[in-house]
């Protein structure tokens, strides 16, 4: 039995995944949320680690951080003082250790945020390492990962060319080397279309956890039609195509937001619902996500069910009597 609980960490990504095997769980977490998190009344958001040690868990088979932005890999901190950690696969690891990139006060805000998180990053990986975590560069794309007897793992890298010059570039900033402004920037804003995708395959069916990479950057990609989508990018404008929804054609898909609106990022889009649910998809939003096209509803988390022979146990609606 596979379950998958879309966290609600309001406007960032946490996945837990649970295998179970007889007496045997694999655990792993796509993506940790933030490291601090703003309470808003009516929403149930909460923290990974609160998460976790509601479900007294304290062990990870398995740590998958697409992409390096606060909203996804900040928790990971978190995590370190009291969850161990077998694996971590990520598209960056730091060449060396003890290194920070200086702080730029007056430099562009994307580029700022880049350094928050890398210096942070570089931080979590020596824990990882002086507590004997095994790290996985993801520099290509890894087909058939095998997880457990039952659980296989695709993790596709979107542009390998583009991921090794973002590393190197990374890399000299951290060892304190020029860089130019231009290259910093691209660097920082290649984040979100370079994010690792995570396809999880169990009992013939698909699970498609796409991180924040941009619709239009896979949409001509041979991908194959999946049964669960985690929507790109927290379902913004630039999430979905109208081909790439066609080609996935996910019978449910999960959009992890906040619970308020954000204009200028049109997050979550109603136009990305709607090329969806022209697919058939039913879809389901983390937090309290409300709109003239969406009741909302108070989630901890969003949870789907695999079981063994396939059958996919879905969420119930809260307004239809459910949880």
């Amino acid at each position: 039995m596979l379950s998958i609980h879309f966290i609600n960490v309001a406007d960032g990504d946490a996945i837990l995944i649970e295998e179970q095997d007889g007496s045997q769980i694999f655990r792993m977490m796509v993506d940790t949320g933030r490291k601090e998190l703003d309470r808003v009344p009516g929403s149930r958001r909460c923290l990974a680690i609160e998460y976790l040690r509601e479900r007294n868990i304290s062990h990870l088979d398995m740590v998958v951080i697409t992409h390096l932005h606060a909203d996804h890999s900040g928790g990971l901190s978190n995590f370190l003082p009291e969850i161990s950690i077998e694996h971590v696969y990520s598209g960056f690891f730091p060449g060396s250790t003890g290194t920070r990139i200086p702080p730029e006060p007056n430099g562009q805000k994307t580029v700022c945020g880049l350094i928050e998180c890398v210096n942070q990053w570089a931080a979590d990986v020596e824990r990882l390492q002086e507590a004997g975590c095994r790290l996985h560069t993801v520099s290509g794309t890894l087909q058939g990962l095998p997880l457990t007897r039952s659980l296989t793992a695709d993790l596709i890298c979107p542009n390998p060319t583009e991921n090794a010059v973002q590393r190197l570039v990374w890399d000299a900033m951290l060892q304190g080397k020029p860089v130019p402004e231009d290259l910093k920037y691209w660097a920082s804003k290649s984040r979100n279309p370079g994010s690792l995708r995570l396809q999880l395959h169990y009992a013939g069916r698909s699970l498609l956890l796409a991180g924040d990479c941009y619709g239009n950057v896979w949409e001509n990609e041979d991908t194959c039609p999946c049964d669960i989508l985690k929507v790109p990018h927290h379902g913004d404008g630039k999430a979905m195509t109208e081909k790439l929804a066609a080609r996935l054609h996910p019978r449910y898909a999960v959009i992890s937001c906040g619970a308020e609106y954000i204009p200028h990022k049109d997050r979550p889009s109603h136009t990305v619902v709607e090329q969806l649910q022209r697919c058939g998809t039913e879809v389901w939003f983390t937090d309290s996500f409300s709109a003239p096209w969406h009741q909302a509803e108070a989630w901890r988390s969003v949870d789907f069910t695999i079981l063994e022979d396939g059958a996919i146990l879905a969420p119930i609606s809260r307004t239809n009597g459910g949880r």
